[in-house]
């Protein structure tokens, strides 16, 4: 009798879910959920052209983004209940990104479908070497291989490619957060809040833009750099600085680091070669070494004229009822270079070597302010300041910097691909702004109290 009333008190499913899950249980789990998440895939996409390959990127993005979650607990006492809540949060999180995969943005259109046409009728490394001088290296690889994919949808396949990318730059978020000093739970959180931002999904689900490409090499050069692998993170910084130039607004920190010998000069030359490897198409197709190196003057100048001061992008110009280009284009470079030089003294002057914590946010201070003074950025340049804003986000006034460009990246965005203005520019312009302002503020402390504790030390 005592043992058939202990019998009605045991409830099998709560003590299963209650279970710790490590070693091979763990893996059994993850294979398990993966295989379920596939075949839910494949049969809400088996209508769509090359639904195996969709469901496969699509658990490949969702088993990435449960690997991270789960590296980030495993020193805990991890229960499956809370393994299978963030398996559910990363599954998801790439579903929201499925669902916008036959949206067809005019973009796609009207520039990367005859891109890629045009593409297809020359050789490989002819495309790779593109000479629409818009493109940067990187992207021109991907899409000279994307121009020779048959029996597939490329408009599919550059949402999945940005998906893929967006998944591997949250891990970097993730790893941001926790050399910062923060717990795995806010970390992961810091990481789906980076894959499920209104902008992250309508980046490439509603424009066809592949930003995540060059932020996935920009943070994860960071965390590397940051973790004490300065070579890895000097090469990942060449493949960025090789797909957008707007990585290099974090280059001022090299500055710091090799100051302060966490960075030699083998690793600055190992970040210029990567540049110049994932550009070697064009040196071979012919074009020659100078093309190569003038290759990002080239778009500064087209810019110049044909991008104005502000191509989208709430910044002071849009404050200013008169801005010639030609006055205010150099001024603004010069401007942006000295502001980012101030930083780097700042983090200089600090009388011991600053915190990963420090060192985070000032990045994110380059990434947001930087684009507010220098001239020709568009409505997506606040998209790395949004991952960096999530990776830093520790306190309610950080969670309130990251919810302020996240707004501000997005109404950009509203008007740039709907042309509707939730916001007017100038109340914009100011919203960003202070974004910048909080954090600078968010900055001093942490360089003042390193300069206090060198005095209390001289004392």
């Amino acid at each position: 009798m005592k043992r058939f009333e202990a019998m009605r008190g045991f409830d099998p499913v709560r003590s299963a879910l209650m279970l710790r899950a490590n070693g091979r249980g763990a893996w059994a789990l993850f294979a398990a959920l993966m295989a379920a998440f596939y075949a839910i895939i494949w049969a809400m996409c088996g209508w769509l052209q090359g639904a195996a390959v969709i469901a496969a990127a699509g658990t490949l993005g969702a088993g990435l983004l449960t690997a991270f979650a789960w590296r980030a607990q495993r020193e805990e006492d991890t229960t499956v209940i809370v393994l299978l809540c963030t398996a559910a949060l990363s599954m998801l999180a790439v579903g929201a990104h499925l669902a916008l995969l036959t949206v067809k943005p005019g973009r796609y259109g009207n520039v990367l479908e005859p891109m890629l046409i045009d593409m297809w009728n020359y050789e490989l490394v002819t495309a790779m070497a593109w000479e629409e001088g818009s493109w940067s290296s990187v992207y021109l690889i991907f899409m000279g291989l994307l121009s020779r994919v048959e029996n597939f949808s490329w408009l599919y396949a550059v949402k999945l490619f940005d998906m893929l990318c967006q998944c591997v730059a949250a891990g970097a978020v993730l790893r941001l957060a926790l050399l910062r000093g923060a717990k795995a739970p806010g970390a992961i959180a810091a990481m789906f809040a980076c894959v499920l931002a209104p902008t992250m999904l309508m980046n490439a689900g509603v424009w066809a833009q592949c930003d995540a490409t060059f932020a996935m090499f920009t943070l994860w050069g960071l965390a590397l750099l940051l973790g004490g692998r300065p070579l890895g993170g000097c090469v990942l910084w060449g493949l960025a600085l090789g797909t957008k130039l707007q990585s290099a607004f974090l280059f001022p920190l090299l500055i710091v680091l090799f100051m302060q010998e966490r960075v030699q000069l083998r690793h600055l030359l190992a970040l210029a070669a990567a540049a110049f490897l994932c550009q070697i198409a064009i040196v071979l197709d012919g074009q020659g070494v100078t093309n190569l190196i003038t290759r990002y003057a080239v778009q500064l100048e087209d810019a110049r004229w044909e991008a104005g001061l502000s191509d989208g992008m709430p910044n002071v110009y849009k404050l200013m009822n008169v801005a010639s280009t030609r006055e205010f284009s150099g001024m603004g470079l010069y401007l942006g270079i000295a502001c980012a030089l101030l930083v780097v003294g700042a983090l200089l002057r600090v009388g011991r070597p600053p915190a990963n914590d420090t060192l985070l946010l000032a990045t994110l201070l380059l990434a947001a302010g930087l684009p507010l003074i220098l001239p020709q950025m568009n409505a997506r340049s606040l998209y790395l300041a949004g991952m960096l804003a999530f990776a830093a986000a520790g306190n309610a006034r950080r969670m309130i910097i990251a919810g302020l460009i996240e707004f501000v990246s997005l109404c950009a965005y509203m008007a740039a691909i709907f042309t509707s203005e939730v916001v007017p520019m100038i109340p914009l312009a100011l919203l960003a702004i202070a974004a910048a302002v909080l954090v600078l503020l968010e900055l001093l402390p942490a360089l003042l109290g390193g300069e206090r504790e060198e005095e209390a030390l001289r004392a």
